[in-house]
């Protein structure tokens, strides 16, 4: 999977909102609101490895799924944009769990971190890369 994750955006009619790897960028995943500053433009994300490529497809998901989470708290009963959010929220959680059979645990609150020794000791760090 490269960095532009499936987009289920460009799958419906409403053209409101941003790809996951563009709201990323920009902070928002709504077209409508967002004004672009200046003379800014977002600067792609460089990635150097697979690991950079999964941290990046989660950073994306999580965007998009907390963005769409604050929709549904004004619009509870919108249910493609619950099915948006349940999508991307399985996507999301089958990218963690694939980061970390690869290269550890993401968070304290990982299963990975039953293991012992204190799996959190055996990672590298990012710096140490």
């Amino acid at each position: 999977m490269n960095y532009n994750l499936i987009d289920y955006f460009s799958n419906s009619n409403d053209n409101n909102f941003f790809s996951p790897y563009e709201a990323y960028l920009k902070g928002n995943l709504f077209r409508n609101l967002y004004d672009d500053y200046k003379n800014y433009k977002p600067q792609k994300i460089k990635i150097s490895n697979e690991q950079d490529e999964l941290l990046l497809n989660i950073g994306q998901l999580s965007f998009v799924r907390h963005e769409l989470n604050l929709l549904l708290d004004n619009y509870p009963n919108n249910m493609d944009i619950l099915k948006l959010f349940n999508d991307y929220q399985e996507l999301e959680n089958n990218q963690i769990k694939n980061y970390e059979r690869r290269f550890g645990p993401l968070t304290i609150s990982s299963n990975n971190m039953k293991n012992i020794p204190f799996a959190w000791e055996n990672s590298t760090w990012p710096w140490e890369r």
